[in-house]
């Protein structure tokens, strides 16, 4: 009886994880307007890292406002922004 629940379990747990995984398929490409906007130029420094976009924004326009640097832009990664400048 014990062994027929286990087997069924892992029956169970082997399904559900087949069901939950991701289909394999051609990778799906971005917008090219959206990724192109926020990716840095070559030349550019890194500054830092930021937990949300308008942080990002206000610490670069703040850089621009001091002086520090002419551009800047923020790159999304996966759970931070990026504040890449042009000095």
């Amino acid at each position: 009886m014990i062994k027929t629940a286990l087997k069924a379990g892992a029956a169970a747990l082997t399904a559900a994880a087949l069901l939950a995984a991701p289909a394999l398929s051609a990778p799906v490409q971005a917008a090219t307007v959206d990724a192109t906007s926020q990716m840095p130029a070559g030349d550019d420094v890194y500054r830092d890292w930021y937990t949300s976009h308008s942080n990002c924004v206000t610490a670069g326009q703040g850089g621009i406002d001091r002086g520090h640097w002419d551009h800047y832009t923020c790159s999304e990664g996966d759970w931070l922004w990026h504040l890449w400048t042009n000095r």
